[in-house]
């Protein structure tokens, strides 16, 4: 199982934001590149246990991480929280969550859980331009 330590706005892991695509294949290994959506400006690599998203410029910009992973902030390991001690966590760096009904996102550092009928299904790391 691979361990992805969150560094906001910075890295995920071995993962840099601003990291070439080239590197991020290096480290991460096999990979296959499809298209998320059909408004997605670029391509995506699946890693199997994460989706790393580039910008225009092949920069990695946000890395979806699944249950088939680790994620690690300060210690705690998020896919062992609840829903609800999810939300309590980020509310500790951030009193301005956007809560929607299947996902709570902290633009302050960085992280957003996608969590239908309150089941944490995969954690969005990105960089701060990546709503930008």
């Amino acid at each position: 199982m691979r361990i992805f330590e969150i560094k906001a706005y910075d890295q995920v892991g071995l993962v840099k934001f601003g990291m070439e695509r080239k590197r991020v294949r290096e480290i991460l290994g096999d990979f296959k590149e499809f298209k998320k959506t059909k408004y997605s400006i670029n391509t995506t690599d699946d890693f199997a246990d994460c989706h790393v998203f580039y910008n225009k410029e092949n920069l990695c910009e946000a890395i979806e991480i699944f249950k088939e992973a680790k994620v690690l902030i300060d210690g705690t390991d998020l896919f062992k929280l609840s829903y609800e001690d999810f939300k309590r966590l980020l509310l500790k760096y951030d009193s301005d969550l956007k809560i929607t009904d299947d996902s709570i996102t902290s633009k302050k550092i960085g992280v957003s859980v996608y969590a239908p009928d309150f089941n944490v299904e995969s954690i969005l790391v990105f960089s701060k331009e990546y709503f930008d």
